[in-house]
């Protein structure tokens, strides 16, 4: 599953499905509750054609000469295999500790899976320490990592540490999913083990294929009840049980509804059409990409000094009002970020550089899927953060995916040499 296939399964989630049923609006497709008092919706003309325009302008710079041409150029050595292995069981065990501490509000890691459901819906406080949650997905990119380790003889490592680890950072990463109570991370997590078995084999596997649909459809279906039963941890697994059959049975609200489940993919839609129609606002001239990284400074660090509001904010106003948006964030996508920033140029500008760093990077990464016996897992990675910044603005997608993004950033300083390879020489035929 290479990036641009990944990418036409999420800007079908994000833009192109939500857009359908917003314009029809089947049967009141849309949980308006969900969104409040959504004011500002006008399901216009252009909205369409702004997303139209965004997939056409991606789809052409990720296939650019430029971007292929350049990426071809770029050679990577992989350094020593102990070095990256190491720096996998850091991150394995960096994202244990994260899990650990995130879960102190609630006095173990058991408490939190077991109040996870009501935490998500903000009844349960998860205090100061809820920010050590954005680090434990370093333990999923370590799993990724060591999972190449254990497909891989000759590495110089034990079979039985590599599977120890791979082990330990699965169980890491699955729990601290269960403590956020959220199924599309589940989801995406097991897609990547799809993608890198696609990846490596360069093949689609029909059979495992429809059970992993099958799989994650009844996860979706009853995966809110799955989570609901968890607060009967405490009583034990028949209580767990139990309590996941009343609630099918009784027909409680947490079972699936496909329509509600959508109601997480409209708002880049929401933000995309208020961008378009609402003029009460000024360009930002893409300063939010400098606000994205003043986010990250910790607020002790900037003595009290505020940083401006980002788009995020105020995108979140603008759909929300200002009092239901104290709290809440709702992130601007890729294509309204466009339009916030310079109107329609700055859309055509952000697709075609989000094409082109697309097209770019995969040719890089395609290079050495098969002369480097980790790349194949680490493209994985790379493909999913590439794809999901569409659904985001600089904010939203520096602060949900900084560890991975370190986490990437960290093994090509320590674990790749890079080279640019000279193009060959051109011989010119003389007529003799």
């Amino acid at each position: 599953m290479d990036f641009l296939t990944l990418f036409n399964i999420y800007y079908l989630l994000w833009y192109a499905l939500p857009g359908f049923l917003l314009a029809i609006d089947l049967q009141n497709a849309i949980t308006w509750d969900h969104w409040y008092d959504m004011r500002f919706h006008t399901n216009n003309l252009e909205t369409a054609v702004a997303i139209f325009i965004g997939y056409f302008l991606i789809i052409t710079s990720f296939y650019s000469k430029l971007a292929q041409k350049n990426g071809k150029k770029i050679l990577i050595k992989s350094r020593k295999t102990s070095t990256i292995y190491s720096y996998a069981i850091f991150l394995c065990l960096f994202g244990m500790l994260a899990l650990y501490i995130a879960s102190l509000p609630f006095g173990s890691i058991l408490a939190a899976i077991t109040n996870s459901s009501a935490a998500r819906a903000g009844i349960e406080s998860k205090g100061d320490l809820g920010f050590f949650t954005r680090f434990t997905s370093a333990a999923t990119f370590a799993c990724y990592i060591l999972l190449g380790y254990l497909s891989t003889k000759n590495t110089g490592q034990s079979r039985f540490g590599k599977l120890f680890w791979f082990i330990i950072s699965f169980i890491t990463a699955f729990t601290s999913f269960l403590t956020k109570a959220g199924r599309l991370n589940i989801i995406v997590f097991l897609l990547g083990f799809y993608q890198i078995y696609v990846v490596i084999n360069k093949k689609v596997p029909w059979l495992t294929s429809i059970v992993f649909i099958f799989t994650m459809s009844l996860f979706l279906l009853y995966g809110k009840n799955f989570f609901f039963s968890l607060s009967a941890m405490p009583d034990g697994l028949d209580a767990v049980i139990q309590k996941f059959n009343e609630s099918i049975a009784g027909g409680n609200k947490e079972s699936f509804n496909f329509y509600e489940f959508m109601n997480n993919f409209y708002y880049t839609n929401f933000s995309l059409d208020i961008a378009l129609t609402n003029k009460n606002y000024d360009l930002r001239w893409f300063s939010d990409i400098i606000y994205g990284f003043l986010s990250l400074i910790p607020k002790v660090l900037l003595g009290g000094v505020k940083s401006p509001p980002s788009i995020l904010y105020y995108n979140s106003v603008y759909i929300l009002g200002p009092d239901d948006a104290i709290g809440a964030a709702v992130p601007t996508g890729i294509l309204a970020f466009g339009i916030y920033s310079m109107s329609w140029p700055g859309l055509i500008i952000i697709c075609l550089i989000y094409g082109w760093i697309g097209g770019f990077l995969q040719a890089i990464l395609n290079k050495h899927l098969n002369s480097i016996f980790w790349m194949p897992h680490f493209y994985t990675i790379v493909a999913q953060l590439w794809s999901t910044f569409m659904s985001s603005d600089p904010e939203t997608f520096l602060q949900g995916d900084f560890m991975s993004l370190i986490s990437c950033s960290f093994l090509v300083l320590i674990g790749c040499k890079f080279y640019l390879t000279k193009p060959a020489p051109k011989f010119n035929r003389h007529k003799s």
